[in-house]
């Protein structure tokens, strides 16, 4: 190969690799940009672990963890997807409140900050179950044993915290069979709409039924 032509290849190279760096780097700034505090980012609901990490850790939000995103065959979440860029616009504008969601330079470099964080080689589709069992189908749980899982799937968000995104616990305010259809995402008629709430929803593999029931015993009457 002659030198010059080496040289340019080299230096296209290099310049390929500064613009993935830079985009990698205004996608991590999206992924915790909390718009001036008064709205969740990315990094509120969905952890960067791996899976396995993710499950041990203190608090877990409503959003499954993004690890593996970008290199994943689809993504099922109210719809499929192509990419996890794709899936955030229904975040990004029925929670994140950006009212024209992200622009196809943002989803694309919030891909290449999930690529960051990604094993080798594509995941297989994820894939959802969301149909919830009502209330009176979650019945027997434990106060106590409710408590303590409350403060694994719930207290990051609703703590003490003086900020637009927290509000403090107030067990025994709401009823069960509101406070279920809250978690997964449904409203009083039973259709899927989370997107009419503040609340992000979580799914049933997410937040598992045998979990919501003792949560439902501590936090609702």
């Amino acid at each position: 190969m002659r030198p010059g032509l080496f040289l340019c290849l080299a230096f296209t190279i290099a310049l390929a690799f500064a613009d993935s760096d830079d985009a990698a780097r205004r996608g991590e700034a999206l992924f915790r940009d909390r718009q001036d505090g008064m709205y969740p980012s990315c990094a509120d609901c969905h952890s960067l672990l791996p899976e396995v990490e993710e499950e041990k850790a203190e608090q877990r939000g409503p959003g499954a963890t993004l690890w593996g995103a970008a290199v994943r065959e689809g993504w099922r979440n109210m719809n499929t997807f192509k990419d996890v860029g794709e899936a955030s616009q229904k975040c990004a504008k029925a929670w994140q409140k950006r009212e024209k969601g992200l622009d196809g330079a943002q989803r694309g470099d919030l891909v290449a900050f999930l690529r960051k964080h990604a094993p080798a080689g594509p995941l297989p589709k994820r894939q959802v179950q969301r149909q919830p069992k009502l209330a009176k189908d979650l019945a027997g749980g434990d106060p106590e044993e409710g408590k303590r899982l409350a403060a694994t799937w719930c207290m990051s968000c609703h703590n003490e915290a003086e900020d637009a995104l927290s509000f403090p616990f107030e067990p025994g305010k709401r009823k069960r069979d509101q406070v279920a259809r809250k978690v997964r995402g449904y409203d009083a008629k039973n259709a899927f709409k989370p997107e009419e709430g503040s609340m992000g929803y979580y799914t049933n593999d997410r937040l598992p039924d045998d979990v919501l029931k003792h949560i439902l015993a501590y936090v609702a009457k």
